[in-house]
C-alpha cells in the first residue's frame, strides 16, 4: 500500500495553523488489505521522553475527553453509592447499583451504528464529534434528572442511573474510537494514561468535592453542581479536530459484519484466549470496588468527608500518577512486559484493605464503635490506586493495539464491553459474596481472582491486530 505525509502530533486533535489536507496522511485507504500491521506484543525498549509523549495538543484533547467520560462514571458509581449509603440503603442494595451500569457491557450492540452513521443535524462536526456532542448533552440532562429524583425514590433513581450509563457508554465508545484513530503506535500508552488522567480528575474534582460538601449543602445540591461540569466536555468536543480516518467509513452492514470477521482473521483460535483475558485481567479491582464504599463507611466507620478527601482526592491523585508512570513504562518496555508487571502488582494491591479489615475487625454484621485513625487509610488507598493507574495504562494500550483502525469503534466496544460485563457482574455479585464471606475472606478471594488473567498473558501477547499498512 502507498503512504503519504504522516502528520505530527499538532495535526491530530486541536485546530491550528497546520494545513488540514496533510491530515489524511497517516491512515491508509479503507480498501487496505486485511493483513495486520501493529503488534500488541512488541517489547523493544524505546527511548521516549516524557515531554515528547505528553507535551502536545493531542494529549490535551484526550485529557478533556477523559474528564467528560469520567464525570458520569463517578456520578453513577462512587457518588451514587455514597449517597444511597447515607440514605440508609443496605450493603447488598448499594453494591447492586453496579449491575445497573450493564449498558457498558452491551455497547458493542450499537457500536456499528456509531461507527457508520453520522448524527442527523450534526454532520458538520463529523462522525466522531457529532456523536460525542449528542451523548454529552444527553448525559448532562440525565444526570440533572438523577439528582432531582434522589435515592428517596429508589425505582426512578435506578432507572436514571441506567439511562445515564447507556449514554455514558455510548460516549465512551466514540471517545475510544477518537483516541485510537488519533494516536500513533508509540503514543498508545501515553494516550491511554492521559485519557485515564482526565477520567480520574473528574473523580477527584467531583467525587471528593461532592462527598466533602454533602454535609454542608446537602447531597442533592452538591450532585447538581457536579453534573454541570459536563459543559467542559462539550467545549472540548467543539474544539477538537475530527480524526482523518473517520471521514471515510464503511456502510452500516460492513460495520456489523467486518469487525468480527477481521478479529477472527487476525487472531484465529487465539481469540478464545483473548475473551477470558479481557474478562479476567482487571477482576481483583472490579470485585473490591463493589464493596469498598460499604467497607469504609459501614465496616470501618469512616465519614463521607474522610473518604472523599482520602479516597477521592489523594487516591485518585495516586491513580493519575500511576497512569502517567504506566504510560511511560509502556513506551519504554513494551505492552507485554508491562502486563506481567502490572498484573502481579494488581493482585497484591488489595492487601492494604485486607490489612485494615483484619486489624480493625471490619465485619458486615455490625458497625464499629469508632472508626480507625484516618492515617491508617492512606497507605491502603495510595498503593491500590497507584497500581490501578499502572494497570489501566497497560491494559488500555493493549486493547487499542488489538483493534483494526478501519473498525475502531465496534472492535474496541466489543473488547471493553467484555470488560464492562465482567465489571457489572463482579460488582453485582460482590455485595452478596461479601455478606456471605465477610470482608477479610472476600478480599483474599478478590486477590486470588487476578491469577487466571495473568496466566493468560502468554496466549494473547504475540498477536498483531491492526490494519495500518
Amino acid at each position: 500500500m502507498y503512504r503519504v505525509h504522516a502528520p505530527g502530533p499538532r495535526e491530530r486533535a486541536w485546530p491550528g495553523r497546520v494545513n488540514p489536507v496533510n491530515r489524511v496522511a497517516r491512515y491508509p485507504p479503507v480498501m487496505a488489505t486485511d493483513g495486520p500491521a501493529r503488534s500488541t506484543g512488541s517489547d523493544a525498549p524505546r527511548r521516549t521522553s516524557l515531554a515528547r509523549l505528553y507535551g502536545n495538543p493531542t494529549m490535551l484533547a484526550l485529557l478533556a475527553l477523559g474528564f467528560a467520560g469520567g464525570l458520569p462514571n463517578v456520578m453513577i458509581t462512587d457518588v451514587a453509592k455514597a449517597w444511597t449509603s447515607a440514605a440508609g440503603w443496605d450493603v447488598a442494595a448499594v453494591a447492586a447499583l453496579g449491575f445497573w451500569t450493564f449498558p457498558y457491557a452491551l455497547k458493542f450492540l450499537w457500536a456499528p451504528l456509531v461507527d457508520a452513521v453520522p448524527v442527523p443535524f450534526l454532520g458538520r462536526l463529523g462522525l466522531r464529534r457529532g456523536w460525542l456532542l449528542l451523548t454529552q448533552l444527553g448525559v448532562l440532562a440525565g444526570l440533572v434528572t438523577m439528582c432531582l429524583l434522589g435515592p428517596d425514590r429508589p425505582g426512578a433513581f435506578v432507572v436514571a442511573v441506567a439511562v445515564v450509563a447507556f449514554l455514558s457508554a455510548t460516549q465512551d465508545t466514540v471517545a475510544d474510537a477518537f483516541r485510537t484513530e488519533t494516536l500513533a503506535d508509540e503514543e498508545l500508552g501515553a494516550g491511554a494514561s492521559t485519557f485515564v488522567t482526565g477520567y480520574r480528575i473528574a473523580f477527584v474534582a467531583l467525587g471528593a468535592g461532592i462527598l466533602a460538601s454533602a454535609d454542608s449543602i446537602g447531597w442533592r445540591a452538591a450532585a447538581l453542581v457536579g453534573s454541570v461540569a459536563m459543559v467542559l466536555g462539550i467545549v472540548a468536543t467543539l474544539r477538537a479536530r475530527e480524526p482523518a480516518i473517520a471521514r471515510t467509513r464503511p456502510g452500516l452492514r460492513d460495520s456489523v459484519v467486518q469487525p468480527v470477521a477481521a478479529f477472527w482473521r487476525s487472531w484465529g483460535v487465539a481469540f478464545l484466549a483473548l475473551v477470558p483475558f479481557v474478562l479476567l485481567f482487571k477482576l481483583p479491582d472490579q470485585l473490591a470496588n463493589g464493596i469498598t464504599t460499604p467497607l469504609l463507611m459501614k465496616g470501618l466507620g469512616y465519614s463521607a468527608a474522610s473518604i472523599g478527601w482520602i479516597r477521592q482526592a489523594f487516591g485518585i491523585g495516586m491513580t493519575i500518577l500511576g497512569a502517567g508512570v504506566g504510560g511511560w513504562m509502556v513506551a519504554r518496555l513494551g505492552v507485554v512486559r508491562c502486563l506481567w508487571i502490572f498484573g502481579v502488582a494488581h493482585c497484591l494491591s488489595i492487601g492494604g484493605f485486607l490489612a485494615l479489615a483484619v486489624s480493625y475487625g471490619a465485619t458486615v454484621h455490625a458497625a464499629p464503635a469508632a472508626p480507625p485513625p484516618t492515617w491508617a487509610l492512606v497507605p491502603a488507598i495510595g498503593i491500590e490506586n497507584f497500581v490501578i493507574g499502572l494497570v489501566t495504562s497497560g491494559f488500555v494500550a493493549f486493547l487499542m493495539g488489538a483493534c483494526d483502525r478501519r473498525y475502531t469503534a465496534t472492535q474496541y466496544a466489543l473488547l471493553t464491553a467484555l470488560m464492562a460485563a465482567g465489571n457489572a457482574l463482579a460488582q453485582w455479585a460482590s455485595g452478596a459474596l461479601a455478606a456471605a464471606l465477610d470482608y477479610p475472606t472476600f478480599l483474599v478471594a478478590a486477590m486470588l481472582a487476578g491469577v487466571p488473567g495473568v496466566l493468560l498473558i502468554p496466549f494473547v501477547s504475540g498477536k498483531r491486530a491492526s490494519a495500518d499498512c
